[in-house]
């Protein structure tokens, strides 16, 4: 008996994302979800089972593992899940390039101050850049022991 092609949604009180609502992608990916997103971009892929052939040679995961994985990325909003029959079709909702742009982005806002020219002169192991100095503030007595650098907090 053929079924209309049917798009899956998270449980609306749950507190999930689907990929299904229109909303962008969320969240950074993991190893496991970078392996798999690689397998839909690059390799064709379209179902768990795809996406687990194609990791087992180098990424013997289960196929309950790539299952998960994949669930996790249509939450996340990775992914786009479509229901053709029994089988559910994944197709990503956004490109290896944005995805490794926002990746990019998130490790120089995070690790150097949102410069990307400290970025690079670490790339190329030029010096490192200056320690910014702790404002002191003079109505505060300094206390015994070690001082914060709000700065990185």
């Amino acid at each position: 008996m053929n079924h209309p092609d049917k798009t899956t949604q998270a449980a609306a009180g749950a507190g999930l994302l689907s990929a299904d609502d229109g909303s962008p992608a969320l969240g950074r990916l993991t190893g496991a979800e970078l392996k798999c997103m690689k397998a839909l971009w690059f390799e064709g892929a379209r179902t768990v089972r795809d996406v687990h052939r194609i990791l087992q040679p180098n990424h013997p995961l289960a196929y309950t593992t790539v299952l998960t994985v994949m669930d996790r990325l249509t939450r996340k909003g990775f992914l786009a899940r479509t229901r053709r029959g029994r089988a559910h079709y994944h197709l990503p909702r956004c490109s290896f390039e944005e995805s490794r742009s926002r990746a990019v982005a998130e490790l120089v806002g995070t690790w150097f101050d949102g410069s990307a020219h400290q970025l690079a002169a670490f790339l190329t192991g030029g010096p490192p850049p200056q320690a910014l100095p702790v404002p002191s503030r003079p109505s505060e007595k300094a206390e015994p022991g070690p001082q914060l650098n709000e700065h990185l907090l």
